[in-house]
């Protein structure tokens, strides 16, 4: 995946967050970040990627966000909590600006 996000203009990661209440959705602009010893890449996080990217393509997007939604549980099951469901189309209206913000860039 860094070779795709080294090619990329912009980049916009979406994730389930355990650190937040569930259905709450954070947006906000992303930096690269370097490997932490002893990381596997498999656990790496969005800012990490980034990192990759330079590091071994020698370019990153300009621009990179990452939206997160409280997920509350990461349980397997058969869909979402009834609080994530209700965040959902906030979610979607979230990153649509987002989409449009960076395309009028």
């Amino acid at each position: 995946m860094a070779q795709e996000v080294a090619a990329a203009e912009t980049v916009i990661f979406v994730d389930a967050s355990l650190d937040q209440a569930p259905g709450q959705i954070l947006l906000r602009e992303l930096s690269a970040a370097s490997l932490k010893p002893g990381l596997v890449t498999h656990h790496l996080g969005a800012a990490e990627l980034l990192g990759v990217a330079q590091d071994l393509y020698g370019r990153q997007p300009r621009s990179a966000c990452l939206m997160t939604i409280g997920a509350g549980s990461l349980e397997l099951g058969e869909g979402f909590s009834a609080r994530v469901e209700q965040a959902l189309p906030e979610a979607q209206r979230a990153l649509e600006d987002s989409v449009q913000r960076l395309l009028d860039l």
